[in-house]
């Protein structure tokens, strides 16, 4: 060293002394400028420079805790100092690195001592601290293994630092937790609560403790330390959330079966191994936690006490509404699991999931929702389904109620919702793609929607039983109740015929069972308003389209049993909603007719004449008529000569094909009666009153237009000069339709509806009297005579079932087998044609009994002799063979006259 630089040396040494000596902080940047000097260029004055920044930082500590400084005045230099030796210290090397590391600590450590009763956060938020911490850290990373372990060593020495250890120990985390786990358990949940701050430190936070643990259940342990390992970490972990994390983290993995088998016989005693100690710790854990002691407590006794104890300490917490206990807010947040869980599950891990829900349900009321719809989708026994009664009156009766009214209508509003979601979520997932749709549909695969069907129906039939204490209060039928439109539509489109069936999804699985499912349900339901408010005229509406569509899809099933069934349902309905309603009435039986007239044809029409139809666009007459020619035909031309025929059928054919079915009382047939008298009230009045609306809408339906539909008959001349196209249309629309044929006989039972019906009995009888007689000017019995005679009988057996014919007039059914052609127009024209016009059959004429029941006295409705003159003189004239006939028309009219 040359004699200037010894020269200044011994300057900056002197100053130093000086500055120190006064103990002045005010020149505090100066002599810190001549320390770092003196610390590079002269070691020997390491200590006395190091102690004198002891002192700038002791100072710089107190200003800034005590903050009553100003940013610009002159007694700021300790900090400005600080400042200055934080870069100087950091960057003097490897070769300091010994030296610095354990000044800085025992520097922490005297001012953590010094400082005792202030807060953690208060002295570790101080700029000086910061600044001598990141020196500590700095010097700490450029030890080695050896010395860095002796630092950390004597930071979890002193109790007053025992955050600056978790702090500084962020650097070497591995280092630090098994170390901080050696102490007490209040010492070092105060260095891991520090340390875990960090993120990353975790894993090495969980990799001490799991290292504790595995050393506590080795078999050729310590006993003694395995006595007091497991209640460490016991009781650790109950006064520190830190540990009970990372205790808690994957832990599936760490208590394994064996694991738990050799847990079993290691010793262990003290307060933290009691039932209520590891109670208490459980209702810290997350749902995890509570899945494995519900595993273990199948064999495991103490689990199973364990567990019971677990749960009558949560139910009683809940109960007080200022409590927020972890487990529950873990099994919200895994409530998937456990729903899963609930399904698949066994006795004990079902029973004990549920009571969890309940408690989960009655806090979170979204998740109580989604756990109804949830289960009421995927529950597949009636074991779920029973768990699922007991969490929704589990969660309604827990609380305490303030209004019991409000509280029960609350709850009631979220099974509502609960419902509404389940049905639409349904709907959703069989819309969706699913695996087992695409690679191996089983049999008895059905939809979605079909299960959750099942399941209500389920419910719907322990609520009607009675047997089920806490469904007494109807609370899953007014739900589904209130989703009357949503099932109603629902059902409308799955029985709808043309719709789209997107492969690999459960819309391409048959329509029939979710539909037959979906009736069952409206079918149990309330729909009269005698248990719970009414429907809205919407929904009911809205019911009857889809039964309607139901009822129709039911006559198309092949399976007769099926069919049966179902339209046993349809009928149920329809009579549960028409007897409530009129509206709904009035639309079922016109949906009814319409749909079987018109939409449905071919369900009422034999497969021989559905053949006919089919080859009819081949064969019509009109085609067949301009084949003879493409120019206009002369008048008289034998060209001009058209083909005889059938409108709609083509030429006319001489066989008995050609003739409509007389069995009209086919079986599908019999099944719409059916349900057009299930339209009906129960009651003659009832009845009467749905015939007469059958009555009208046939004539609306079948009738070309709107004039000539009164009740009058007009003269015989206007029908053939004017309406005599019209009536042979009507005639020939009711023969091919066996529907219109039962109905009109439906209504002749149900007096006196058939008068409604009199546009098309006219239209019958007009036609009827121009063909008989059109036959008779030829001269000819053609073969269609013997339809006109069989038409003749179905129109005389109406009108007599219907009373429209008194005696003895009413026995003109009898006599008509025997007529010629020409009596059968005469006894047309002058007895039924001119009584008829002359007596307009109107509902008038009918009285009304006490019974209900509407009929026509004979001693007031006794035609006059005009009328049956020609029927007497048919008698008398052919007296062999008609004259067992006279005296049950007209000895007892003769007498009475």
């Amino acid at each position: 060293m040359s004699n200037q630089n010894k020269a200044t040396l011994s300057v900056d040494l002197n100053s130093f002394i000086y500055g120190v000596s006064r103990r002045n902080f005010q020149n505090a940047p100066e002599l810190t400028k001549i320390g770092i000097g003196l610390l590079k260029n002269f070691p020997a004055a390491r200590d006395a420079v190091l102690e004198y920044f002891a002192m700038v930082f002791h100072d710089a500590v107190n200003i800034s805790l005590n903050q009553e400084y100003e940013p610009d005045s002159n007694n700021n230099g300790s900090l400005e100092s600080v400042s200055m030796i934080g870069p100087e210290l950091c960057n003097l090397g490897e070769s300091w690195a010994p030296f610095i590391a354990p000044w800085c600590i025992n520097l922490i450590m005297d001012i953590a001592t010094e400082k005792a009763n202030l807060p953690n956060a208060t002295l570790q938020n101080t700029d000086p601290i910061r600044i001598l911490l990141d020196i500590t850290t700095q010097n700490l990373t450029l030890l080695n293994s050896e010395e860095r372990a002796k630092c950390i060593d004597m930071m979890l020495g002193c109790r007053a630092c025992s955050w600056a250890v978790g702090l500084v120990g962020r650097a070497e985390p591995a280092l630090v937790a098994p170390r901080a786990l050696a102490l007490a358990p209040d010492a070092a949940r105060a260095v891991l609560a520090h340390l875990a701050n960090h993120p990353p430190a975790l894993y090495h936070v969980r990799a001490a403790l799991v290292d504790l643990f595995q050393e506590a259940i080795r078999e050729d342990g310590n006993p003694e330390k395995k006595r007091e390992v497991i209640p460490y970490l016991l009781n650790l972990a109950s006064k520190s959330d830190i540990v009970l994390k990372a205790l808690t983290q994957d832990i599936e993995n760490t208590l394994t079966d064996e694991v738990v088998a050799r847990l079993q016989t290691v010793p262990c005693r003290g307060e933290a191994v009691s039932p209520a100690a590891l109670v208490a710790l459980l209702m810290r854990c997350d749902a995890r936690c509570y899945l494995l002691l519900l595993r273990h407590a199948q064999l495991n006794t103490f689990c199973r006490h364990l567990l019971e104890q677990l749960l009558q300490k949560l139910e009683y917490e809940n109960l007080f509404a200022e409590s927020k206990i972890p487990l529950l807010i873990s099994c919200a947040e895994e409530i998937n699991i456990l729903r899963e869980k609930l399904l698949v599950g066994n006795r004990l891990e079902q029973y004990s999931i549920a009571r969890i829900l309940i408690l989960v349900s009655y806090n979170f009321p979204s998740e109580f929702v989604s756990t109804i719809s949830y289960l009421l989708q995927h529950s597949r026994s009636d074991t779920t389904l029973a768990l699922l009664v007991r969490i929704i009156s589990g969660t309604s009766n827990m609380h305490i109620p303030n209004d019991e009214a409000l509280d029960t209508e609350r709850y009631q509003e979220f099974v509502k919702t609960g419902v509404e979601y389940a049905l639409r979520d349904a709907m959703i997932a069989d819309t969706q793609i699913k695996k087992c749709f695409i690679e191996n549909v089983p049999n008895d695969q059905k939809t979605f929607l079909h299960h959750l069907c099942l399941n209500i129906i389920t419910l719907l039939r322990w609520e009607n039983s009675g047997r089920v204490p806490s469904l007494r209060s109807r609370s899953i039928a007014r739900a589904v109740e209130s989703s009357v439109y949503r099932l109603g539509a629902v059902l409308r489109e799955r029985a709808c015929e043309l719709r789209e069936r997107p492969a690999a999804t459960a819309l391409s699985l048959p329509d029939m069972p979710t539909c037959h499912a979906l009736a069952q349900v409206l079918d149990r339901i309330d729909l009269t308003g005698t248990k719970s408010p009414p429907p809205s005229v919407e929904a009911i509406l809205k019911v009857v389209q889809a039964t309607v569509k139901y009822f129709f899809r039911c006559l198309l099933e092949d399976d007769v049993m099926q069919k049966v069934r179902g339209v046993q349902t349809a009928c149920g309905l329809f009579r549960k909603v028409c007897g409530y309603s009129k509206v709904a009435r009035n639309a079922a039986l016109r949906d009814l007719l319409e749909a079987a007239l018109f939409r449905y044809e071919r369900v009422f029409t034999p497969s021989q004449d559905r053949q006919d139809r089919q080859a009819a666009a081949d064969d019509l007459l009109l085609y067949m008529n301009r084949k003879h020619g493409p120019i206009t035909q002369l008048t008289q031309s034998h060209t001009s000569v058209f083909h005889a025929g059938v409108i709609g059928k083509g030429a006319r054919k001489h066989s008995a094909d050609d003739a409509p079915p007389t069995d009209i009382l086919t079986r599908d047939n019999e099944l719409l009666m059916g349900a057009l008298m299930a339209c009906m009230q129960e009651g003659n009045s009832g009845v009467v009153e749905g015939a007469t609306s059958v009555s009208l809408l046939l004539v609306e339906l079948i009738s070309p237009d709107v004039m000539y539909n009164g009740l009058p008959w007009p003269d015989e001349d206007f029908t053939k000069q004017v309406s005599i196209e019209r009536e042979l249309y009507t005639r020939v629309c009711v023969e091919r339709c066996g529907v219109a044929r039962s109905c009109l006989r439906r209504c002749g039972r149900a007096r006196p509806a058939l008068c409604l019906s009199a546009a098309l009995l006219r239209a019958a009888a007009a036609s009827l009297l121009h063909r008989l007689r059109a036959h008779l000017d030829r001269h000819t019995q053609s073969s269609e005579l013997s339809q006109e005679l069989a038409a003749l009988k179905e129109l005389l057996t109406l009108m007599t079932l219907g009373q429209l014919l008194p005696h003895p007039l009413s026995h003109m059914l009898e006599l008509a087998p025997e007529l010629t052609a020409t009596e059968t127009v005469q006894v047309l024209r002058d007895c039924l044609w001119n009584y008829t016009r002359d007596h307009v059959p109107t509902p008038a004429l009918f009285a009304c009994d006490a019974t209900g029941l509407h009929w026509r006295d004979p001693s007031t409705c006794k035609p006059p002799a005009q009328y049956t003159d020609t029927l007497r003189l048919i008698i008398q004239k052919r007296i062999s063979k008609l004259g067992h006939m006279y005296p049950i028309m007209f000895l007892n009219l003769e007498k009475e006259t």
